[in-house]
């Protein structure tokens, strides 16, 4: 019998013959305190013999409060057609035991549970380790026409995150909670709808994330997966939203979510924008991604993050539409 573990600490043994069939792994760290965020993440695309990956970090330094470009980060290094580690897929490595020619490196210390962060290049080392406050929650399969676009199956799972962040002869301690996720299964990004990716981890105990896609017609999305996690317990969510409720320019800047669990826990949280930036971490994808303060289940200013993303047409059609469409979403 196939194990948790297994199925989600490891490349997928029923890989397709698909061009865009992925093995992802996101962590997400930050500094709060300083405005800092970062992110950590590779896609392994086996059959175009390439891994898509890389660390980025940034701040909110941006001059006009519309987000930094990535060529205006502290630090930015995610490449999409880069060397795979060196031997046989599967067999000389794996998804969360490998190290890059270009020093990107995951190791696994405990499964489902403890993963070691390494990266030194250009002037930026990473060297952190994250470790689960609680289970992964795996989100329902997709249907049949989702598949065409999205992950087979793709998990969230809470944590801490620490260690150190040096760039530039410039030492950075992170002590921080945080989130990571994974999934494989063919990922094709260039016709996504908009939709909105938000999480918060506020203690051993307390947090949510949420899923909200095709956030195309108004302010509010319907969550169709994420979980809530109160008093240690987490389970998964079964309704909710999410709701723009205010922007600067075309980036989100206000953000309310509501949601309901299948215990019946319901959920209500307000997010502030703290650092934002916008990506195009593929060539058919752009996003929003931004540190946010969230304030729910008696918490205020709790860490997290809202990420709205759209396929690449729709991100530079969204771009130009002007203040006027912008306030209308």
């Amino acid at each position: 019998m196939t194990s948790i573990s297994d199925s989600l600490d490891h490349f997928h043994p029923e890989m397709s013959d698909h061009p865009y069939w992925t093995e992802s792994s996101w962590f997400s760290w930050a500094i709060p305190e300083k405005g800092i965020c970062g992110l950590f993440w590779n896609h392994f695309r086996p059959n175009m013999n390439c891994l898509v990956g890389g660390p980025a970090m940034w701040d909110g330094s941006g001059p006009d409060g519309t987000g930094l470009q990535v060529w205006d980060f502290p630090f930015f290094d995610f490449q999409t057609m880069r060397v795979l580690p060196a031997g046989r897929w599967r067999v000389d490595y794996d998804k969360y035991d490998f190290a890059t020619p270009w020093s990107m490196s995951i190791r696994m210390l405990e499964p489902l549970q403890s993963y070691r962060l390494g990266y030194d290049r250009e002037g930026f080392k990473l060297e952190l380790v994250y470790t689960a406050i609680a289970p992964p929650n795996v989100m329902g399969a997709p249907d049949a026409e989702e598949l065409k676009t999205a992950f087979r199956t793709h998990f969230e799972q809470p944590g801490l995150i620490g260690g150190t962040v040096e760039l530039d002869g410039v030492r950075h301690e992170v002590d921080c909670y945080s989130i990571r996720d994974g999934g494989h299964g063919p990922r094709f990004l260039e016709t996504a709808a908009p939709g909105g990716y938000a999480w918060s981890t506020a203690d051993d105990r307390t947090g949510w994330h949420i899923l909200a896609p095709n956030a195309a017609d108004g302010p509010v999305a319907k969550v169709v997966g994420g979980y809530i996690l109160r008093d240690g317990a987490m389970s998964p969510i079964v309704e909710g939203s999410r709701r723009v409720v205010a922007r600067h320019g075309p980036r989100p800047d206000v953000v309310e979510v509501r949601a309901r669990d299948t215990l019946g826990r319901e959920l209500h949280a307000v997010g502030r924008a703290q650092s934002a930036a916008r990506f195009m971490l593929f060539p058919d994808r752009g996003q929003w991604w931004t540190l946010f303060r969230w304030d729910y289940d008696g918490f205020t200013g709790a860490a997290g993050e809202d990420q709205e993303y759209y396929g690449l047409h729709e991100f530079r059609r969204w771009h130009r539409a002007g203040p006027d469409a912008w306030a209308r979403r």
